[in-house]
């Protein structure tokens, strides 16, 4: 190896053992996750002294030697997930005097044997997650019994003191389904900051814990079991910055002012109420509950600091006036899935909001007022039943980036052809466009898109837009899908210097020259060769497009072709009469000196008769 490498990967290789590593003191990490390894020799590691990391996670390993780590002196992270250790007295543990990890995690692994003997090394953060636990107490920590192992309480159970909890600040024991936590070991762990209990059985009493006696800061019950009264969370630890309750069974959440909660995470509940005074609080996550009104703080409050919010597949169906007044930093809006079918237009303050992203997507939109949102980047109104836009819609989304428009119907229902006026021609307001999606919404022509100099991203598949003329596009076009239209030509596409991407799959393309143009284009495609995705016609006869890309040959401009030999023969006929008449002239200039006939004078008189 190179001298200077501090990281090497050595996933997914069949590797039934690590290589053999010459010294190299300067690695940092290793990763050898998905190659089947069996077994790790004893002296595996010696050459690698400054290893700080070591990722043996997805093999077969049961069991590791125990001088495996001594030479490790620098070593803080350790991940063995998903392998297939049962026997947790096989592993030793010894490592280097004074080493304590910052990470070990053994989640994914069927662990059945376990005694008083076992021991775990020093570490901050343990992750047992999905590793057959049953009970967890003040005093053991449970496994479930195993057919074939032995099944008796003392030769499946780990004595908590041997844990170092007072080492311990992250604890993960999630999805162990059938683990029941007793209120004792909830004391023990209070001074973990980071606890993940999600998918196990809370006891009662759990609120209270967290209330009074925990320092945890994040915190994940998710689809746990527990009691709650009246089906309302209202529970705030004193430290608690993030907290996960989704799927819990909630109806109602309530959190006062005094809580210190940053982020919610409420998703799969029945929530229909909440009550959040939380001053605090920055991102709140309520996906799939039973919203049928827009979640409003309490008279008077404004919660400033919240910048993410996510309703989608709630139940509202409109979006009301002044809706985001007690919101006035939100940048992240996500509302979509619902059945929103009105907007009102003083939904959006008409200043000082700053979204960054609006998901309106997958609701019944047919018509949207224009809103003013100078720092909007990305904004999806896809899969709704929008009509028409407003001709100042554009306007107030000077910095847009992202456009998805996608699957809207009728969207260019009232734009019968290219030549008639349509909200598509504004688009030239949007000077910051880089991904334009306009696929399956009925568009029949091709856009006059060339004055988007940013646009990068095209997306026009299932359409019915039938010939494309690449003088249309913008010339720093890089993706462009044009599959499931009803494309039968294309042109003057090799103008599209900078198209690395184009799918024209799915369309009745013809078998001729006017594909040579994309052939480099359709040459890189994967699927180029499925006769079912790209296939060209002939007449009514269809081929497999791949072989004919072969022997396409470009386009003879025939015109230009009879211009250039019509001018050849005007020049022939003008230069033949140019001579015609240039010869006639000389001969009327010399026909008199050339009829003159020479003749010899006599110099004998004849004789005369007398």
């Amino acid at each position: 190896m190179l001298p200077n490498i501090q990281q090497l990967h050595l996933n997914s290789l069949n590797l039934p053992q690590p290589p053999h590593f010459l010294f190299h003191p300067n690695l940092r990490v290793l990763r050898m996750s998905r190659c089947g390894m069996h077994e790790v020799p004893g002296s595996t590691f010696l050459p690698l002294p400054g290893l700080e990391v070591i990722d043996l996670s997805n093999n077969h390993l049961e069991t590791l030697p125990p001088t495996v780590l001594r030479s490790l002196k620098f070593l803080r992270v350790l991940i063995l997930t998903n392998n297939r250790i049962s026997n947790l007295d096989q592993l030793a543990w010894i490592l280097s005097p004074g080493v304590v990890l910052e990470q070990l995690d053994l989640s994914g692994n069927p662990i059945a044997i376990a005694t008083s003997m076992t021991v775990f090394p020093p570490v901050r953060q343990l992750f047992l997650s999905d590793t057959r636990m049953e009970s967890v107490n003040e005093t053991v920590i449970m496994f479930k019994k195993l057919p074939g192992k032995c099944e008796k309480d003392v030769c499946r159970h780990i004595p908590i003191h041997n844990l170092n909890i007072s080492l311990i600040t992250t604890i993960d024991f999630s999805s162990n389904r059938e683990l029941e936590i007793d209120s004792g070991a909830l004391d023990i762990f209070s001074n973990a900051t980071f606890v993940d209990l999600s998918n196990t059985r809370l006891p009662i009493g759990f609120e209270e814990w967290l209330e009074r006696k925990s320092r945890v800061k994040s915190l994940n019950i998710s689809h746990c079991q527990m009691p709650l009264h009246e089906d309302t969370w209202t529970a705030c630890g004193q430290f608690l910055h993030s907290l996960d309750i989704s799927g819990i069974g909630a109806k109602r959440l309530r959190f006062s002012r005094f809580c210190p909660i940053r982020t919610v995470f409420a998703r799969d509940n029945l929530l229909s109420t909440v009550y959040i005074d939380a001053v605090s609080i920055e991102s709140m996550h309520f996906e799939r509950n039973m919203f049928s009104d827009f979640p409003i703080p309490p008279p008077g409050v404004e919660l400033t600091e919240l910048h993410t919010l996510s309703l989608s597949h709630n139940l509202m169906t409109s979006l009301p006036p002044h809706a985001l007044q007690s919101y006035p930093n939100l940048q992240h809006f996500d509302i979509s899935h619902n059945q929103l079918s009105e907007i009102d237009p003083q939904a959006f303050p008409s200043i000082g909001l700053g979204l960054i992203s609006l998901d309106l997507s997958s609701n019944q939109l047919s018509s949207l007022p224009h809103p003013i949102l100078p720092s909007l980047l990305l904004l999806d109104l896809s899969s709704n039943t929008i009509s028409h836009l407003d001709p100042h819609f554009f306007t107030g989304l000077p910095m847009l980036q992202q456009l998805r428009i996608a699957s809207n119907p009728t969207l260019f229902s009232r734009c019968p052809n290219r030549e008639s006026p349509c909200w598509s021609d504004h688009l030239d307001e949007l000077t910051s466009l880089v991904d334009l999606d306009i696929s399956n919404s009925g568009l029949e022509f091709s856009l006059h898109l060339r004055h988007l100099r940013t646009l990068k991203s095209l997306m026009l598949r299932g359409n019915e837009i039938r010939v494309i003329d690449a003088k249309s596009l913008p010339e720093n076009l890089r993706t462009l899908d044009l599959g499931e239209n009803r494309v039968q030509f294309t042109s003057n596409f090799s103008k599209l210097e900078h198209l690395r991407d184009l799918r024209v799959d799915q369309n009745p393309l013809r078998c001729d020259c006017s594909l040579y143009d994309i052939v480099p284009h359709l040459l890189n495609q994967s699927q180029v060769s499925d006769p079912l995705l790209y296939y060209c016609f002939s007449g009514s006869w269809q081929y497999p497009l791949l072989p004919y890309l072969a022997s396409v040959k470009p386009c003879i401009d025939t015109t230009r072709n009879f211009y250039s030999i019509l001018i050849t023969t005007f020049i022939i006929a003008f230069a033949i009469v140019a001579a015609l008449i240039g010869g006639f002239l000389v001969y009327r200039k010399y026909a008199e000196r050339a009829n003159f006939v020479y003749k010899r004078i006599s110099l004998v008189e004849s004789p005369v008769r007398l």
